[in-house]
């Protein structure tokens, strides 16, 4: 069994404990686009599709909760605020959260609802009513558990989405994806389809307000007002369509589909009221008395009478990230596109400095959103790929200079001679900038503007015009090998000499010429410190071990070996490779990031189960030397991993144990630093028993474990918990790794 080299599980315990920080893991998530909304004196709370949004009026100062925080999901629709101040978010298929503010901690997730939708919340006295993809459930806040559950609403369909939910008068109303329910709660059997009335308006029901004694729902096709003396919804507003309602001063008011917000009136009577247009508002606040406050997919807006301002949140374009680099000091960079197939969710190249996100996009300057590649160049200037508009260079004094087939050698795809593709971008040991111009081939140039430049045309060299250049990377000896996600992996000898032509070679490794090649289609290439040349494909990890003789053109593969299912990996989906500073290499695949040995062992596989990973598929990967640092990309965020070696003998400033893991075989032994003075430190497991108890001594902040529980054998392998509390009362909680026996 291999050693686990680095604390990895994010562990939380009986639901009320305290959430334990993790130090090895962080996470980064866009929470610009906002779900649902909660103004309370000075706090506005925001449920997006990143995490949760906290934004602090008076201090004018943001906090983020994501999965990592202890919250069940990053994607979150709805939320709401029990009797006691407690938070409930609802994500999307990943259960229930209760965040308690007066500790700033979360419980653990409730599950009853995984798998489910929950779209809206409301809170009443004991009971959290539940809005799901499969009707109303009716959660009861003291026992932790679901009551019952509406899923046939009157009229309705069966299991329809509710997406909005009031009580005003004693009645429950319900806005769903197919028209109105309401009820009253008074009624001894609610989950009889006859105790609901409903009706179906032409559109879905987007929200519900209860405001000056009156209920509106707002629809695209306007809104509907409940009449208690009729028992009925009428048509009260219809020359619009409504995306959010809400309440300024305890009157009903509407944002529109089209920007613009209405007051109501009177019957039948809503009026435009002076405010800027506000496109895409999926929530507004129901308690303001001045102002409106506004979820939109772009973020926190306020309109009304001296509106106050709102400081910039600093998020990246999306929470999607792909292609990674570091440049500079500190300084971060990432895509939010492989490539145009997800044009939809381009959000242009993202930049992280001092904690602060800057976007880079068409609108500010770049040739186009679809930003997929990133290198610098030997003068410090960041060159980015994009998909259809060349190169975007981004000077050293902020200013944008585009690269393209006017003024270099690049072209076009064959179809279309202005859509210049540049699908990835690697620097050599010279300093040379080597460009991955798709179908068209491979160019070179010194500088720019270029004294020297070359295209190695990819049909001249014996390669068709189909042949899908997607990633190159170049090992010590100055080989090129690129993945194809068409025809496999190419290896591109240039001579040793970049910029000559004539003495360029294309060697193509495919199924028809290397039958121990799982699949033609290549994600990723990495050569490690080794020579070693890693593939990822859709049918697992290729490893070539290639002899090449540059004299004779001559390319051997003695050296094979393949990686899948078989061999430990959860998925054979792979997508990025990293090495790190000990010949490991990190592999992301669709469904956890996993890790291989120097020795080609596969060590283990991370995912949001069993570590602080914000999400399993994973896009991108690039390692911080300096900082020892692993930064993950992720379909749903970004995470950065702190990598701490096996061997370390003593404890590094910064860190409470060590070493980490700890192996029990031999003499060795755990060492806690850091602690409270003359603390009582007790180690649990997992499942919250207790292990072991230790006494430091009087005042000394350093104890030891022999790795036995209190019994006197030795623990088990896995995951254990320690609290560490000092005579004065403050505590040092964390975790850490045990091995039980040699490897």
């Amino acid at each position: 069994m291999r050693l686990l080299i680095i604390l990895l599980c994010f562990i939380t315990v009986a639901r009320a404990d305290a959430q334990l920080v993790d130090s090895e893991w962080a996470a980064f998530t866009s929470m610009s686009e906002i779900k649902d909304l909660l103004v309370d004196d000075f706090d506005i709370w925001s449920a997006t599709s990143g995490g949760v949004l906290h934004y602090n009026r008076a201090a004018r100062r943001f906090r983020r909760f994501t999965r990592l925080d202890g919250l069940a999901g990053n994607q979150i629709h709805a939320l709401a605020a029990d009797d006691s101040g407690d938070l409930w978010f609802g994500t999307d298929g990943e259960g229930l959260s209760r965040f308690h503010r007066d500790t700033s901690t979360f419980d653990s997730p409730f599950l009853e609802f995984r798998d489910l939708r929950i779209s809206s919340l409301l809170a009443d006295g004991n009971r959290l009513y539940v809005g799901t993809n499969e009707g109303i459930s009716v959660f009861l806040i003291d026992k932790q558990e679901v009551k019952e559950s509406y899923r046939r609403l009157g009229n309705l369909a069966k299991d329809s989405e509710v997406t909005a939910l009031e009580i005003h008068d004693g009645v429950l109303f319900a806005g769903t994806i197919v028209g109105l329910a309401w009820a009253r709660l008074d009624q001894t059997n609610l989950q009889d389809p006859d105790s609901w009335r409903s009706r179906a308006p032409s559109s879905p029901v987007v929200d519900i307000v209860a405001a000056g004694g009156l209920v509106h729902a707002g629809t695209r096709n306007g809104t509907w007002t409940y009449n208690p003396t009729t028992n009925e919804f009428y048509h009260d507003f219809t020359r619009r369509g409504i995306s959010a309602v809400g309440t300024l001063n305890d009157v009903g008011i509407a944002a529109t589909v089209a920007g613009d917000f209405v007051l109501r009136r009177g019957r039948d009577d809503w009026q435009r009221i002076g405010a800027p247009l506000i496109t895409e508002v999926a929530t507004a606040s129901q308690s303001g008395r001045d102002h409106l406050w506004l979820g939109t997919s772009d973020g926190l807006r306020v309109v009304g009478q001296n509106a106050p301002s709102i400081p910039a949140s600093g998020e990246p374009g999306s929470s999607r990230f792909y292609e990674i680099a570091l440049v500079g000091e500190g300084e971060l960079w990432a895509a939010s596109v492989p490539d145009d197939q997800q044009r939809t969710l381009s959000a242009g190249a993202y930049h992280l400095v001092d904690g602060t996100w800057t976007v880079f996009d068409r609108a500010s300057g770049a040739p186009n959103d679809e930003l997929v590649a990133l290198e610098t160049d030997r003068r410090g200037r960041l060159w980015i790929g994009s998909w259809g508009g060349g190169v975007a260079m981004l000077d050293v004094n902020g200013s944008w200079v585009n690269i393209n087939r006017d003024r270099t050698v690049l072209r076009g795809v064959p179809r279309g001679p202005d859509f210049v593709v540049i699908s990835d971008i690697q620097r050599d040991a010279e300093g040379n900038m080597w460009l991955l111009n798709n179908l068209a081939g491979v160019a070179v140039l010194d500088n720019f503007p270029p004294t020297e430049e070359l295209l190695i045309d990819q049909v001249q060299l014996g390669l068709g015009e189909g042949v899908d250049f997607y990633r190159m990377t170049i090992g010590a000896d100055g080989l090129k090998w690129i993945a194809s996600r068409t025809d496999g992996l190419i290896m591109l000898d240039d001579g040793g000499t970049p910029f000559t032509p004539g003495d360029d070679r294309f060697i193509v490794v495919d199924e028809a010429t290397e039958p121990r090649l799982t699949s033609n289609r290549i994600f990723d290439v990495h050569v490690d410190d080794s020579g070693r040349v890693w593939m990822a494909t859709d049918s697992g990890i290729n490893v070539l071990t290639p002899e090449y003789d540059r004299t004779t053109g001559v390319l051997t593969r003695s050296a094979w070996r393949t990686y899948s299912t078989f061999d430990g990996l959860l998925s054979s989906e792979i997508n990025a490779f990293e090495g790190d500073d000990d010949g490991n290499t990190w592999i992301g695949t669709e469904v956890g990031l996993s890790r291989i040995g120097a020795d080609g062992e596969l060590d283990f596989t991370l995912t949001q189960s069993n570590s602080g990973l914000i999400d399993n598929r994973v896009k991108g990967l690039t390692f911080d030397s300096r900082r020892g640092e692993l930064w993950i990309g992720t379909f749903d965020g970004l995470n950065r991993l702190r990598i701490v070696a096996s061997d370390e003998t003593e404890g590094p400033e910064g860190f409470a144990v060590y070493p980490n893991p700890f192996v029990t075989a031999g003499r060795q032994e755990l060492t806690f630093i850091g602690l409270p003075l003359s603390a009582a430190l007790r180690i649990y497991s997992v499942a919250g028993e207790s292990v072991a108890s230790l006494q430091v001594d009087p005042g000394r902040a350093t104890v030891t474990w022999n790795g036995q529980n209190d019994s006197g054998f030795l623990v088990a392998s896995g995951i254990y918990y320690y609290i560490a509390e000092g005579e004065s009362g403050e505590r040092t909680r964390g975790r850490f790794a045990v091995v039980n026996g040699a490897r």
